[in-house]
């Protein structure tokens, strides 16, 4: 636990110091937002049917252009491998890099519902809605954490981790749309999606604890 802390705080301070991955996913979830408002104005008064895929393919991308860059610079200095040889548990290299980018990635998309409340007049920032936001994007980042980790040392990699990515993120995006249709009061069948939710959470956060001693000795 103690080296997924260091790790954590480690790349915490990293992702301070360059922040041009996270801005840059930031700029992209703002810029979206404010484009489906615009739109939406021409088409329609009731914008919640509209809300919940909104705001799932704006944290989709913003996360996919964030975790590129979760091991790109560290590869490309070298630092990604003294870690590898450091005395800690590759379990702990794992999680602290996905806490981290979890932390980033809920603050992105705690501004985008801040900002899309306004901008919708629809209230997104409650209990409900966090718990499902929350949930899918430990599911979300546990996936992409260790996708980066796989494609970090090839030159292609931005293009790459969507390619791996989306596939695997299709059953997340859908019952994450589903459930936050549920909360918005908008119907949406009687699926299970919660459920679905969480089960995917659980897999992909146990998956990838599991295989990512292998794909980074790869």
């Amino acid at each position: 636990m103690n080296g997924a802390l260091t790790v954590m705080r480690k790349d915490l301070v990293l992702l301070w110091r360059h922040r041009s991955g996270w801005l840059s996913a930031a700029t992209f979830a703002t810029m979206s937002v404010l484009t489906y408002s615009f739109a939406f104005d021409l088409v329609t008064d009731d914008v919640r049917p509209l809300l919940p895929g909104v705001l799932w393919v704006t944290f989709l991308f913003a996360g996919i252009i964030a975790c590129s860059r979760s091991f790109a610079d560290e590869v490309e200095q070298g630092t990604f491998d003294a870690m590898l040889v450091a005395p800690i548990p590759r379990s702990s290299l794992y999680l602290g890099k996905a806490v981290s980018n979890l932390a980033a990635l809920l603050t992105i998309e705690v501004a985008v519902m801040l900002m899309a409340t306004i901008l919708f007049n629809t209230t997104l920032l409650t209990a409900e809605l966090a718990f499902i936001v929350g949930v899918g994007t430990v599911g979300y980042v546990s996936l992409t954490t260790l996708l980066a980790t796989l494609g970090s040392r090839v030159r292609s990699r931005e293009v790459l981790l969507p390619v791996l990515a989306l596939p695997l993120l299709v059953p997340l995006l859908i019952a994450g749309v589903r459930a936050t249709g549920g909360a918005l009061d908008v119907p949406n069948g009687d699926g299970p999606w919660l459920l679905l939710i969480v089960v995917f959470t659980i897999w992909s956060a146990v998956g990838s604890a599991l295989l990512f001693p292998m794909v980074v000795e790869q």
